[in-house]
């Protein structure tokens, strides 16, 4: 899915986020819990720790820039924040990790029309079959890689955004903003940067991309 141009909606940092988190889990999924309820259930421990892991994380690819926010420009719009949580579990239903993913407030975009440079490109299902239809015929192996926090691989170029970080995020006051240095999960171009990063790294290591399915 495409996520268009958008233009930043300014919101006080102050604002409190118990409503708009509900919208972001499905309250029928024990599985995928609310922000509040994922620290007030029976599992608080294990989301602690996934919260401080995701951050420790983020930290480590210098993902921000920690600012003060009275020394930014008064027009500077300041973007909310929010975490989504989600437990993974094996195919027997075991508890396999608990994630905390600390993303931008999407909702708080709105989006423009008539912008493809957000987006982007996917193979097509049909390039994937013929993929590894080749692979049996000529009996070879195929494997699958899964990066981590994909889009944080990505630096940002061109503009600048700041986040607010969240109360639970200790050690940061409250007159403290992120300026990104990464692109962070929830921005509207974060696919497309995610994709001209992973492109321009294979293409340095030798890979071309199928004329038919470029």
């Amino acid at each position: 899915m495409c996520e268009l141009d958008t233009e930043i909606v300014h919101q006080h940092p102050s604002s409190t986020y118990q409503d708009f988190i509900a919208l972001t889990a499905d309250k029928t999924d024990h599985d995928t819990p609310s922000f509040k309820g994922a620290l007030s259930g029976d599992h608080t421990s294990e989301f602690k720790t996934a919260m401080k892991k995701e951050v420790d994380t983020l930290q480590t690819r210098n993902t921000w820039t920690l600012l003060t926010k009275f020394k930014l420009h008064k027009n500077v719009k300041i973007i909310l924040t929010t975490w989504a949580m989600k437990i993974k579990r094996f195919p027997s239903s075991a508890f396999r990790f608990f994630k905390a993913r600390f993303y931008v407030r999407g909702d708080l975009q709105k989006k423009a029309v008539n912008n493809i440079d957000k987006c982007s490109p996917v193979a097509q299902w049909a390039t994937v079959c013929l993929m590894l239809l080749i692979s049996i015929i000529l009996q070879l192996e195929t494997c699958s890689t899964d990066f981590s926090n994909a889009f944080v691989h990505a630096d940002i170029k061109g503009k600048s955004v700041f986040i607010t970080p969240l109360p639970i995020m200790s050690g940061y006051p409250r007159d403290k903003v992120f300026k990104l240095n990464k692109s962070l999960y929830g921005q509207a171009d974060d696919p497309r940067m995610w994709y001209d990063k992973l492109k321009a790294n294979l293409k340095a290591r030798g890979f071309t991309a199928c004329k038919a399915d470029p």
